[in-house]
């Protein structure tokens, strides 16, 4: 093994720190949708003191901005030191290298990192670089609504905070522009274009108006975002024809705002993940509900519940794509209300999201389901594996039932996926730059490093997913162990 008997302590030490979050909600976007509110102020625990080398005199406002989350300790088990003896910027950089997808099962891990209630890192205390970086990888995963809520949660926010809060109340319609705090600004706001927005939202037309034709007359805006606000404000100088170029290839969320406003919508599913949010309510049609239901499921940023609403709202009117799943959906959940040839419909909707990345999602909404109608077919054992509820699969010489139990065969497995799987268990090895992260109390970062290796491993580095593996194993994430392995083998080519 490369570890060392002292290090090792240390490693053990932790995962008795954590070991709690074995028995934590699975997914924390369903726990956040299941009580709207994350949690009142009798539940939430205050962070640890901080223990610094030097005196620094830093306001308490600051300390508990930083260490905001909508996730207690009681819900995730994480310590509220996990990220206090890193550096922000090793964090931040790591959270940049996380893929935007891949494998549910650590992306539904990474919601518990991103919106615990934890201890920022002590030289972050002012600059609030770590919040904002947690923040903004909500974003990319598309959890807008729990974004807003982390700095919700953060307010009074300090003028460096303002334009995040601005962007993320665009992005859902059912959402008020926070124009507050951009107005309070005044000039000191980076964003002219947000500040002339929002004097015209707040009916000071002839104000915005002035501001548009003095900063235009300095050069600080392109010809389309300036032909955008001179159409929203109906002035005498609209630019159609800039206005009608196509967008930019980054568009802002207060572009698509405006080319909402002024009637030349975007089409979000060509647009970042965090725009499917807008076409959540339905407004724009069921269609393009269930693709941004889809979307944003792949990354885990929508519960399962709510999906399970969404597609089964109503019946589908073509075929091809999302409506053959959809039917496929709606047939299984019929069979299963009547009693009917259950074992088919089952066959069938399987066979529709099997290749797909909603496997999990599917998986857990009929997991319990398939359990209480004592299916025992191939496809009944996929779901019961790949969904929360992996522990209940029955023993089987399937070897991803002795990874739900724990318990590894006496002959290893010959796929090579499933011997990575097995040698994590039996003869388990730590990389030793994350060795050296946990020796040194950075676990935040340490399981950070272990999600983005696990998640190479996943994809069929068989080296990656060993050591990912026991990482995750020995500092006491069993359970996160487990449900990665059975998700890597399934999907394993």
């Amino acid at each position: 093994m490369r570890f060392s008997a002292q290090s090792l302590a240390v490693i053990l030490c932790l995962s008795a720190q954590i070991g709690v979050a074995q028995n934590a909600p699975l997914s924390a976007i369903d726990w956040l949708d299941e009580k709207n509110a994350p949690a009142d102020a009798s539940e939430r625990t205050d962070p640890d003191p901080i223990v610094e080398t030097e005196i620094q005199v830093v306001p308490l406002e600051d300390i508990s901005r930083n260490s905001v989350g909508l996730l207690p300790a009681r819900v995730t088990g994480l310590p509220s030191h996990l990220w206090r003896e890193s550096q922000s910027n090793a964090l931040e950089a790591l959270l940049n290298e996380f893929p935007a997808k891949h494998n549910p099962v650590i992306h539904s891990f990474l919601f518990n990192l991103l919106l615990t209630e934890a201890d920022a890192p002590v030289e972050d205390q002012r600059t609030h670089a770590f919040l904002k970086a947690r923040i903004r990888k909500l974003i990319d995963l598309g959890a807008v609504d729990a974004a807003y809520a982390m700095l919700e949660r953060a307010a009074p926010l300090p003028p460096s905070l303002v334009p995040l809060l601005f962007e993320l109340s665009l992005y859902d319609a059912s959402i008020e522009p926070a124009c507050d705090p951009v107005l309070a600004l005044g000039p000191n706001y980076p964003d002219t274009a947000a500040r002339i927005y929002c004097l015209a939202r707040r009916g000071d037309w002839l104000t915005a108006t002035l501001v548009l034709d003095a900063t235009e007359a300095l050069g600080e805006f392109t010809g389309r975002t300036a032909a955008l606000l001179h159409i929203y404000l109906e002035t005498e100088t609209e630019d159609e024809i800039d206005a009608n170029l196509p967008p930019n290839l980054r568009v802002s969320a207060l572009d698509y705002r405006l080319y909402d406003a002024i009637g030349l919508p975007l089409t979000p599913d060509l647009l970042p993940r965090a725009f499917a949010v807008s076409d959540l309510s339905g407004d724009n049609g069921w269609r393009a509900q269930l693709i941004a239901a889809e979307r944003l499921a792949q990354t885990g940023a929508i519960g399962d519940n709510r999906f399970l609403g969404i597609y089964s709202a109503n019946a589908p009117s073509a075929s091809g794509g999302v409506w053959d799943r959809v039917a496929a959906f709606q047939t299984f959940e019929i069979a299963l209300q009547t009693n009917a040839d259950v074992k088919a419909a089952l066959d069938q909707a399987w066979s529709k999201f099997y290749a797909t990345d909603l496997v999990r999602t599917f998986a857990n909404i009929f997991a319990e389901d398939v359990v209480n109608a004592g299916l025992t077919t191939p496809a009944a054992m996929d779901v019961i594996l790949m969904s929360n509820r992996y522990d209940t699969a029955p023993e089987t010489n399937d070897f991803r039932t002795f990874v739900a139990h724990g318990i590894m065969p006496v002959t290893p497995p010959l796929p090579p996926m499933e011997r990575a799987v097995y040698d994590a268990f039996l003869e388990p090895r730590i990389p030793f730059v994350v060795e050296r992260m946990v020796a040194q109390g950075r676990l935040g970062e340490a399981i950070l490093a272990t999600l983005i290796q696990l998640d190479k491993g996943s994809a069929g580095d068989v080296r990656d997913l060993h050591e990912s593996l026991s990482t995750l194993r020995l500092i006491g994430l069993e359970d996160l162990a487990r449900r990665a392995a059975i998700y890597a083998i399934s999907m394993a080519p």
